[in-house]
């Protein structure tokens, strides 16, 4: 709001009322003080001369009914509405109300104009003792200084909005210098290992592998045994007495590379270290972490799955449904379901495992016969630990 005040006279102009053009101009109360000789009507004649180098003023009879109206009793409240309404139905964009009233032996003027469509002031002035011609010039002057007044605080907003994109984008550059330089000095970008390179995630203190290991010897170089085929691996799980390690590539070409190899839990379990130098198999622990600090068991499978797993990969995990290789020997629910292990040990032949659906959002812990094979990921031993 742009407000001029000159000694007893105050303007008050709203720069984000809509422009208009025709007007009425009416009377409304009119008990000035005594031996006053300004009336309503005087001051609306002025200012019809005055107000009418920047609007185009309407004939004030069309608003006769509303002013008998307002005479037979009606307050000025309903007067004032009725008016505008009245003032829109005859094609006016604004009414201007005069009124001149006596507070405490002061000659109070008070002029005003409300736009017809949305019911606000677009100006009010008011003059105490004022002369009115210096009241209606301020207002004439007000009003050609409004729109100087809307354009300068329109180039205000905007070099502001500059200067916050300007600080939004420096904090954002700063944010990420930093970021980068802390992933930097974390190393957590890629890893070669067993002659594949597998992709790395940050995720909090962490870094894991963004990818399900896909290698076919130990951390120490041993090799670890292959079943070629789902009867070879039913009849390798009914005489592993010894439970030695094994895996298991997928059926069907390709997938092995996408989802990495299937892995019984003796290979997690072996000492020569399934995982590189420096890494483990994750444990219970490590997959409960990382499911509450995405939203619980209800809610994690969907941020940590890949997009093509109907997930929204939110953390760059990648998770891909790889499926399983029963103890039985097939290959089960391959880009429906992945399932992998967890570090803990056995409970009556079976192991700890966390398994994610394409159909839902969910990631759930499970018990898995120790001789299923199953998806593995990588995760770095921090000092800590």
């Amino acid at each position: 709001m742009t407000l001029a005040q000159t000694g007893d006279i105050r303007v008050t102009v709203n720069p984000d009322a809509a422009t208009i053009d025709r007007i009425f101009i009416i009377p409304g109360d009119s008990e000035g003080c005594a031996g006053s000789e300004l009336t309503c009507e005087a001051v609306v004649t002025l200012a019809e001369m005055q107000l009418g180098q920047v609007y185009t003023i309407l004939e004030r009879k069309y608003l006769d009914k509303v002013l008998e109206e307002q005479r037979l009793g009606m307050s000025g409240l309903v007067f004032q509405n009725s008016a505008v309404d009245a003032g829109r139905l005859q094609g006016s964009q604004g009414v201007v109300f005069c009124s001149v009233g006596c507070i405490q032996s002061r000659e109070v003027i008070n002029i005003k104009l409300v736009d017809c469509q949305e019911g606000v002031q677009q100006w009010n002035a008011s003059g105490v003792n004022a002369d009115i011609f210096k009241l209606l010039g301020t207002i004439l002057e007000e009003l050609n200084n409004a729109p100087a007044q809307v354009e300068l605080r329109a180039q205000e907003a905007a070099q502001r909005k500059r200067l916050e994109e300007e600080s939004r984008a420096i904090a954002m550059f700063e944010a990420d210098s930093a970021q980068d330089a802390e992933n930097k000095a974390f190393d957590c970008y890629h890893l070669s290992f067993a002659g594949h390179q597998y992709d790395l995630v940050r995720i909090d203190d962490d870094c894991w592998f963004a990818e399900n290991i896909r290698s076919d010897q130990f951390a120490n170089g041993a090799l670890i045994t292959r079943i070629g085929n789902a009867k070879d691996w039913k009849a390798y799980a009914k005489q592993n007495e010894s439970f030695t390690g094994a895996y298991s590539r997928h059926d069907q070409p390709g997938d092995s590379e996408s989802y990495g190899y299937l892995y019984n839990l003796h290979a997690v379990h072996s000492s020569y270290g399934l995982c590189p130098v420096g890494w483990k198999v994750p444990s219970a622990q490590d997959w409960s972490e990382l499911i509450w600090d995405h939203g619980g068991e209800r809610f994690a499978g969907g941020k940590l799955k890949s997009e093509s797993a109907n997930g929204n990969n939110s953390n760059g995990f990648s998770a891909l449904l790889g499926g399983v290789r029963s103890a039985s020997g097939e290959l089960e629910d391959a880009g429906l379901t992945g399932f992998w292990w967890a570090s803990d040990g056995m409970a009556k032949k079976k192991g700890q495992a966390i398994s994610m659906s394409l159909e839902d959002l969910k990631s759930t812990s499970e018990s898995v016969d120790a001789n299923a094979g199953l998806s593995v990921r990588c995760i770095r031993i921090n000092e800590e630990q």
